[in-house]
């Protein structure tokens, strides 16, 4: 689809935010058997709502830095091509910012405090990813912010607002889609490396090299096996295991993003990582769901 808005919403990134959400009900059933369905919906919207939020102020205040020229490799910035005017965009940024500070009351109220801090923490991030006086992604911590929000964050929170206290399954659990989120956002940054060089944005690929990016993606996905390993054998959840052998599946995708020249196919790369992590969150709600047999 060409649609300018179907562009600008960034679609095939949305994984990020809908699989971690999957992850934590599936901790909350769990822990407590317990599932509270409009809670369940009005999480998964807020955090669909949140990262929609994110990409349309990315390409929206991107544009009006001037980072995000002719010579981006990525998908088209509609912004910047001038298939949206830059009015339109930030109207739609309030309103979906908005509407997701809407959902979320019901969200703060049945969570109360832990909740607020975690959706006001979240409504500043949607923004000052990319806007704001000390822009997230332009100062090196894109994959940071990517691992707590859309990782430790995302999963916990969603347990959280199931089961009314933090799970310490659910904390480790987070971290595998937190580094995941976080080896997206570090392929993209891979793929821009030159037109950052060019506009001064410092990310962590622009700071320290195309090279050491690369070892950063394979060390973030190793990190995200690492978890699984950990918390099975912590929580004695050994049905988790199988989940190892996913990224062999993903080999060549891996392969491709070391060993290729930065061109435009990271892109697919880029998306067949969202893919790698919606299946990775199944899996391990697919575990946790046949491990509750065996819980004492």
């Amino acid at each position: 689809m060409n649609n300018p808005w179907f562009l600008a919403i960034r679609p095939k990134t949305l994984f990020a935010s809908v699989a971690p959400v999957i992850l934590g009900l599936s901790v909350a059933i769990f822990e407590q058997k317990t599932f509270h369905f409009l809670v369940a919906i009005l999480t998964l919207l807020c955090a669909l709502l949140m990262q929609i939020a994110s990409n349309i102020a990315n390409d929206y205040l991107d544009s009006q830095r001037g980072i995000d020229t002719e010579k981006r490799l990525g998908p088209t910035r509609v912004t910047q091509a001038g298939l949206i005017s830059p009015h339109k965009m930030k109207n739609a940024l309030i309103a979906i910012l908005g509407l997701a500070f809407f959902l979320g009351i019901y969200l703060m109220w049945v969570g109360g405090p832990v909740i607020i801090i975690i959706g006001l923490l979240a409504l500043y991030f949607a923004y000052g990813y990319t806007g704001g006086p000390f822009p997230l992604s332009h100062n090196g911590l894109g994959e940071v912010a990517a691992f707590v929000f859309f990782g430790v964050i995302a999963v916990s929170g969603t347990t959280y607002l199931q089961i009314h206290t933090f799970s310490k399954i659910a904390l480790c659990l987070g971290m595998g889609p937190g580094f995941i989120s976080a080896t997206i956002l570090a392929i993209n940054n891979l793929r821009d490396i030159h037109s950052d060089t060019e506009t001064n944005k410092r990310t962590i690929a622009v700071r320290f090299g195309e090279i050491f990016q690369r070892r950063l993606i394979i060390i973030l996905i190793f990190s995200s096996s690492l978890i699984v390993i950990t918390t099975s054998l912590i929580f004695h959840l050994y049905l988790l295991l199988p989940v190892l052998f996913l990224p062999l599946i993903f080999i060549k995708n891996w392969k491709h993003i070391y060993n290729h020249p930065i061109d435009s196919t990271l892109n697919m790369a880029l998306a067949k990582t969202a893919q790698y992590l919606l299946i990775y969150c199944l899996l391990l709600s697919l575990g946790l769901s046949l491990s509750l047999g065996t819980k004492v």
